[in-house]
């Protein structure tokens, strides 16, 4: 691992896991309310259906798949690899199913039914798998590309990051800091999956 992307990833982690602690302590509740207020989640039934659609593809049953196919692309464009967004997927639920042992922050007044763990918000599962799995991507064949299709390429990977975070707040799934926690975990996930690949070729 590049030592910027060690510091990326480790800084990533490093923020999760303190978003993660003061989620246990409840220090993060005034913000959350207050975010929440902004969203106004699920008022609009056009941008109910645009966040659902999204958050579809980032969902624990179609990421893995997403992954795989992802993988395959990027195997057949690059001659080799491909490893890089299956395991940054695996990575996101090993995260998301651990964490949850630990942290159980309840999800918002209108979220949708869940049982078992699924029943605590912290950290959004889609938007740590859709990070992840973007960032491993795009890592992954980042330095076949011009600058100028790294630049598009990056902002490609931040819009889906982004637009995944916003899905789970419009519906009333996650707090903020479940978001943000997601964000900084899909980090250091993605990256380190990039990594591991690297260092097994």
């Amino acid at each position: 691992m590049t030592s910027p992307r060690a510091i990326t990833a480790l800084s990533g982690a490093a923020i999760a896991g303190g978003i993660g602690v003061a989620v246990k302590r409840d220090s993060t509740t005034a913000i959350n309310r207050a975010v929440r207020r902004r969203i106004h989640p699920r008022r609009s039934a056009v941008l109910r259906s645009v966040a659902t659609a999204i958050s579809y593809f980032a969902g624990p049953r179609t990421h893995p798949y997403t992954s795989a196919g992802l993988g395959l692309l990027i195997n057949r464009r690059e001659g080799s690899g491909g490893l890089g967004p299956p395991a940054a997927s695996l990575g996101a639920l090993a995260v998301d199913n651990v964490t949850r042992v630990f942290i159980h922050q309840r999800r918002p007044p209108r979220a949708g039914r869940h049982h078992g763990r699924n029943r605590y918000g912290y950290p959004s599962g889609h938007v740590t798998a859709a990070t992840a799995i973007a960032i491993a991507s795009a890592t992954e064949i980042a330095d076949q590309l011009s600058p100028r299709e790294r630049r598009l390429l990056w902002t490609a990977v931040a819009a889906i990051s982004i637009s995944v975070g916003w899905s789970r707040l419009y519906l009333d799934e996650h707090w903020i800091d479940d978001v943000v926690g997601g964000w900084m975990a899909g980090i250091a996930i993605g990256l380190g999956s990039a990594s591991l690949v690297e260092l097994r070729n």
